[in-house]
């Protein structure tokens, strides 16, 4: 039942982190010119994040306890990702008043399933790959490409703060099904690397979002340990 729907939020949340990095690792690129406005930002930016090798994330919620989808609420995520086809995904979901917790391993084109009943780890039956999900060239950038109305926040030392919105279906590959409106989204850009490091969603994206709470309702991704060797082990080792 709910096992079937976690297992299914959980690959779709892994396949969306495996597209955002390239099978060519490289080094970011170079702040030796000016960028003036926050499209050239953030064209770049999604130009570096197609380079990168590996990175951490992170998915949370403010101000409510998560997305619902179906039965359950999606409440957090974290995961792993490496461009030498290793991949790691946890979630954490409620079904009513229980806690669950799961997770995902990719290695190569064998995927494995930490049941959330019974915490012992399981193949998913039938055959999957993950090159029948995902077009390594795409990803993030696709992302970034979707934001539009764009404006300054901030700019610091440190970092470019852009706000803009996107249609609500650009995070259908995380959440499935949303509605057809846009969410406002603010952006941080690290001005030494170009890295996106961090977003803010704000704004109903799909049907079970409340309309008193959908302007206080943030879901917030942060990027981390980019470039970084990440410890993704095979769970049955």
């Amino acid at each position: 039942m709910f096992g079937k729907n976690i297992y299914t939020i959980l690959i779709a949340i892994l396949l969306n982190g495996a597209i955002s990095i390239s099978c060519n690792s490289g080094s970011p690129i170079s702040n030796t010119e000016i960028t003036k406005t926050p499209e050239e930002i953030l064209s770049r930016s999604g130009l570096t994040m197609q380079n990168i090798s590996s990175f951490e994330f992170e998915l949370s919620h403010k101000n409510v306890t998560g997305t619902r989808i179906g039965d359950l609420v999606f409440s957090e995520a974290t995961g792993l990702i490496s461009s030498d086809n290793k991949m790691l995904v946890e979630g954490k979901f409620l079904f009513g008043n229980i806690a669950l917790s799961t997770k995902l391993i990719a290695i190569n084109n064998d995927i494995f399933f930490l049941n959330p009943l019974t915490q012992k780890w399981e193949l998913p039956e039938g055959s999957i790959t993950l090159l029948s999900f995902f077009d390594p060239e795409e990803g993030i950038k696709n992302l970034l490409d979707s934001i539009t109305s764009l404006s300054m926040e901030a700019d610091s030392k440190t970092y470019w703060n852009i706000k803009g919105s996107m249609p609500a279906s650009s995070l259908s590959s995380i959440i499935g099904e949303t509605t057809d409106n846009d969410v406002d989204v603010t952006i941080w850009i690290d001005k030494n690397t170009y890295y996106l490091t961090r977003a803010i969603i704000h704004g109903k994206l799909n049907a079970y979002d409340r309309e008193k709470t959908t302007n206080k309702i943030q879901r917030k991704i942060t990027i981390s340990k980019i470039n970084e060797d990440l410890a993704i082990e095979h769970p049955f080792n």
